[in-house]
């Protein structure tokens, strides 16, 4: 399959997704709709680990090598999180929705643009599928009312994410990693871009990614949020 077609294909199911959910929010069992996603995560997931094991390229498993590997992880640990952690980990799935939906995008775009490649590998279909999934979980979570937009969600958000990159980053320097793509010893990057001269202006960068990326989510979420409540208006 073309790789182009592979990404115009995952586009037509997130948005019919997102269409069924809206249409069906009363009527979803939210157990049960948190248990698909939970399994449809550790799927992709798990797959996308086996590829890399099959293929030699997995030196270690990938939870802390960015922020969606991460979330990825440790979506499948929610049922034995604390309420108040599930509550931030929640709150960082509905605001990072929108940079996932990206990340869905541009991953493949990168391959077929700079790497010539145009046949769709399954690294690639693994990866955006679980994309696909978390970007649709994200905002499920948003519609099933699971999750509500504002301050609190965002500091929430914030203390999730924030505390486990600078986890990755201090043990970085204790054990010479390069975890969430910066080593502090040298080969710092922000998504395997080595923009800038300095490992602190990189981590600097990084963390403001994330807030923007988090901000861009919020907007987003907010506007199905306004959806919801025109739609109950109206009926």
């Amino acid at each position: 399959m073309h790789i182009m077609l592979m990404v115009l294909i995952l586009v037509c199911i997130y948005f019919f997704s997102l269409i069924i959910i809206f249409i069906n929010r009363d009527k979803i069992n939210i157990k049960i709709g948190n248990l698909i996603f939970v399994i449809l995560n550790g799927i992709t997931f798990g797959l996308l680990n086996l590829y890399y094991y099959n293929h030699g390229g997995l030196e270690h498993f990938l939870t802390l090598d960015n922020i969606s590997p991460m979330m990825f992880t440790t979506m499948m640990l929610i049922y034995f999180m604390h309420p108040k952690v599930k509550e931030c980990f929640l709150s960082a799935a509905a605001l990072l929705s929108f940079g996932m939906f990206i990340a869905m995008l541009v991953n493949p775009n990168y391959a077929y643009l700079f790497n010539f490649k145009q046949q769709a590998s399954l690294d690639y279909m693994y990866d955006s599928l679980g994309h696909l999934c978390f970007a649709v979980f994200g905002v499920y979570l948003v519609i099933t009312k699971q999750v509500k937009i504002g301050i609190n969600t965002l500091k929430k958000a914030s203390i999730w994410l924030y505390s486990i990159v600078t986890f990755g980053v201090i043990l970085n320097f204790i054990f010479h990693r390069s975890y969430f793509g910066m080593n502090p010893y040298g080969k710092y990057s922000i998504y395997m871009l080595d923009i800038f001269g300095s490992f602190w202006i990189t981590l600097i960068a990084y963390y403001l990614g994330i807030f923007v990326v988090m901000i861009l989510g919020s907007q987003f979420n907010y506007l199905w949020e306004c959806i919801m409540k025109k739609d109950e208006i109206k009926h």
